[in-house]
């Protein structure tokens, strides 16, 4: 069965896609094969897989209940081959419960999707005036706003510097503390121009606005990012079958950090988080790193979908059961 391959249907572009399919090819052949995409977004990468492999089941998480409403209406037409979760991906041991070492490929695409940035009204980007939310999940507490009013300075500079890699972040933090003190900080053009002040013109980057990093580092705090990830990859080796790949795409050099090191600690055999003298894990290797060096996106991808310029790539293969010394 055929469906509409017109890209106009798609508000969300898959960063490197050619490259996804390409790493999912060897692994699809059995007829029972389960794809697990953690970060389904508009199902922009699982629309594509589905339409190329009429026989594989696809599962898809997407923690922000808009956002699957999109996926759910475009992935409609593949029916029961098709399960949407709204849920967070680092749950995903509790959707994936009795599957263990039945997955044949897990998929990561990391950040958020176009959506978020320009329709949600959520204050993920800085060219439109909205209020500072950034919320995935309305069940989450604390927006933007509660951060920026209510931290403190060094707690700002904290996650500036700790998330944003911003190297103005101890001044940001100071401009905001006494912004606020003559009225709450509670709009991206607001926090925006706050960040434009404080960095001095000469360290301007032609083509990034300079409060690009600020805004990064508070959507990772908001949404409690980067533990998400490390917690569902630690989770996600479980479920994958032997000859099993797990791809992961990362925007943010901290992103690509956690799946780089997750990664090498499976190539040795590790599974824990103990320093290596007190590893007692096996020394069997439990993956084979198919990636030495993370892929980036060719020119082309990038003249045609600039949100893919920061796009590092990285893929591990299965290759042994679990087990202790």
């Amino acid at each position: 069965m055929r469906h509409n391959t017109d890209e106009h249907h798609f508000a969300h572009t898959p960063v490197m896609l050619n490259e996804v399919l390409s790493f999912l090819e060897s692994v699809v052949e059995a007829d029972d094969a389960v794809i697990v995409d953690c970060t389904m977004g508009e199902g922009g990468h699982g629309w594509h897989i589905l339409e190329k492999w009429e026989h594989v089941r696809y599962m898809g998480f997407e923690r922000d209940p808009d956002v699957i409403k999109v996926a759910e209406k475009r992935l409609a037409p593949f029916g029961d081959r098709v399960t949407c979760i709204n849920d967070n991906f680092r749950n995903l041991d509790i959707h994936l419960a009795g599957m263990e070492g039945g997955v044949s490929f897990i998929l990561y695409d990391f950040g958020i999707s176009s959506f978020h940035f320009d329709r949600s009204g959520r204050g993920f980007s800085i060219k439109q005036d909205e209020p500072l939310d950034m919320r995935l999940d309305k069940t989450i507490k604390r927006s933007a706003a509660n951060i920026v009013n209510e931290d403190s300075e060094n707690e700002l500079t904290d996650i500036f510097y700790g998330y944003g890699e911003e190297r103005w972040a101890r001044r940001i933090a100071r401009n905001i503390v006494k912004a606020r003190e003559k009225e709450p900080v509670l709009t991206t053009e607001g926090l925006a121009g706050i960040v434009l002040g404080s960095i001095p013109r000469r360290f301007h980057v032609k083509n990034i606005h300079p409060a690009t990093r600020v805004f990064q580092a508070l959507r990772i705090a908001v949404n409690d990012e980067l533990n998400a990830i490390d917690e569902s990859l630690v989770k996600s080796i479980g479920f994958l079958k032997r000859g099993g790949r797990i791809t992961a795409i990362s925007f943010h050099s901290l992103e690509d950090r956690i799946v780089k090191n997750r990664f090498r600690r499976w190539s040795k055999g590790c599974t824990c988080d103990a320093e290596p003298l007190h590893c007692q894990c096996t020394g069997r290797p439990l993956v084979k790193l198919l990636t030495k060096k993370p892929m980036v996106p060719g020119e082309e991808e990038i003249r045609s979908n600039s949100r893919s310029r920061s796009a590092k790539l990285r893929t591990c293969e299965r290759v042994h059961e679990e087990g202790r010394r």
